[in-house]
């Protein structure tokens, strides 16, 4: 196996026990939404949770009229999410009781945030020794931690919306511009790698956290995505368990989207079992030329709506970009793919082990599709996944140089090393059109309509991919190839790079 060495004692030290630990009326059974619940974790820089986009009082669920699907977001989440550790097992664990605005939308979210410095002065660093885990009553924040020495989850000033970590939340969960506002949101500030990685660390050692959105890439000189600092055991670990994680591809050599990265040789974008995201043009829909490659599916890399750097609760931001952007818009997709077939299956459906992350009974698949994924009464991680990839589609243009000058034409394999499976443009074009491209994953999950016909050629360059991250990251059973029973397709000159791969990739790096 081939992989760099592993930090296994920073996985004990942050992994949370569960099961004896469950407070007893976060398994008991009720009436409302919790058994279905779905967590998403955003790794950032800092956000603003004024912003209607993180209200609960604005969320889907209590804006209709059903209330089964009801969260009490009032509470502190130990006493009522299924999974959720007993508040024994952090340092210190408290709620961050902030100056919400639900009426008037052209309040101002610098208004609010000065009104709480006090609060959030309190707020302290969590290391992997000490969890100071902090949640916020009337909001879908129903985790905050900052691992950063210097960080407050917020970033205070002029505008505190003008974060990084406000778009990548507010394009994944958010209420007015996410892909899954269904969602609930764990955000988890870093400040740099060694604080990244404790982040994430800790993330993948929560088992009632079903995503990881990753906006972020470290290097080794200029976002070159040479790493190799990540604990890709626990990675792999937490993919086998049931949590999937999102990592962004990159923008490139410099951030100009001009010259590609690399994702192979990242302990972050490069192992199997990461699901790594390009990103392509708003309008002709083109793939970068310099985002990071190879990709396993895309999504927008600018003009995508958003509450980053808004300045009223209620108002759109500044557009938000990059593979940044594209990142957390596909993962909120799965989220809340994963969300809805909770609610498919009967009974508290929450789960994440062996593989399986949703459980229950009477659902009955349609007839277009009647072996569905949810008719067994059990969805596993790899089946979502699949419907995820396979539910992607590749756009009609070719690559785009910066975004700046289209036109070049996809020749043969690129469209795979360009946009992986496909690509998925959210809600850059509306709900009702979000709704209809979801459906892509949603109506086969269900049995509504059959899978989509794939493109000649992708399974094989999709298990030579497969082939290649594990010779480089260590091996799974999850992926394309599988060793031992997988027979790889062999040299063919229509397929250059595919061959380059096989061939090369044994090779990079002797065996340990």
């Amino acid at each position: 196996m081939r992989m760099p060495a592993m930090r296994v004692a920073l996985a004990v030290a942050l992994t949370v026990p569960l099961g004896a630990v469950v407070s007893p009326s976060a398994a008991q059974e009720t009436a409302d939404g919790r058994g279905d619940a779905t967590v998403v974790a955003v790794i950032d820089s800092g956000f603003s949770p004024y912003h209607w986009d993180f209200l609960a009082s604005k969320m889907p669920q209590a804006k209709d009229a059903d209330p089964s699907n009801d969260l009490p977001l009032g509470q502190a989440p130990d006493t009522w999410l299924p999974g959720f550790p007993s508040p024994a097992s952090f340092s210190s664990y408290q709620a961050l009781n902030l100056t919400l605005e639900e009426t008037t939308p052209a309040r101002s979210i610098r208004t609010l945030d000065t009104a709480d410095t006090a609060k959030w002065n309190e707020v302290k660093q969590t290391t992997a020794a000490e969890v100071n885990y902090y949640w916020i009553p009337r909001t879908k924040v129903i985790g905050a931690l900052t691992f950063s020495p210097t960080g407050k989850i917020h970033t205070p000033g002029s505008n505190p919306a003008n974060t990084h970590g406000q778009g990548t939340s507010s394009v994944s969960v958010g209420n007015m511009f996410g892909t899954c506002a269904e969602c609930l949101l764990v955000f988890i500030q870093y400040g740099n790698a060694a604080t990244g990685e404790a982040a994430i660390d800790w993330a993948m050692s929560q088992p009632w956290i079903d995503v990881i959105s990753n906006s972020y890439g470290f290097s080794l000189v200029e976002r070159d995505r040479l790493y190799s600092g990540s604990n890709t055991e626990l990675q792999r670990q937490a993919s086998e368990r049931g949590q999937t994680i999102f990592f962004s591809a990159g923008n490139g050599m410099t951030n100009t989207f001009t010259i590609p990265n690399s994702t192979l040789f990242s302990s972050q974008e490069g192992p199997d079992w990461i699901v790594t995201v390009g990103a392509v043009t708003p309008n002709t829909q083109e793939s970068y030329t310099g985002h990071g490659k190879p990709a396993d599916v895309s999504g927008i890399g600018s003009g995508y709506p958003s509450s980053y750097a808004a300045t009223t609760v209620g108002g759109r931001g500044t557009n938000f970009g990059g593979t940044s952007n594209a990142t957390p818009q596909v993962a909120g997709a799965y989220s809340r793919a994963l969300y809805l077939a909770r609610r498919n299956l009967t009974g508290t459906s929450r789960i994440q082990a062996d593989g399986v992350i949703a459980t229950g009974g009477g659902f009955a698949c349609d007839e277009a599709r009647p072996d569905c994924e949810l008719g067994d009464g059990s969805l596993t991680v790899g089946e979502l996944r699949t419907r995820l990839l396979h539910g992607a589609v590749h756009t009609p243009g070719g690559m785009n140089v910066g975004g700046l000058a289209g036109g070049i034409p996809p020749v043969s394999e690129t469209e795979f090393l360009n946009e992986g499976h496909g690509t998925y443009v959210g809600k850059l074009k509306g709900d009702e059109a979000f709704a209809a491209e979801f459906d892509r994953i949603m109506a086969p999950l269900e049995g509504r309509s059959a899978t989509l016909s794939r493109p000649s050629g992708e399974r094989q360059w999709m298990t030579v991919d497969s082939f290649c991250r594990q010779e480089l990251w260590g091996e799974w059973k999850g992926g394309y190839f599988v060793r031992g029973a997988t027979t790889l397709p062999g040299p063919d000159q229509a397929y250059p790079l595919r061959t380059a791969l096989e061939t090369v990739c044994p090779h990079l790096f002797p065996p340990v």
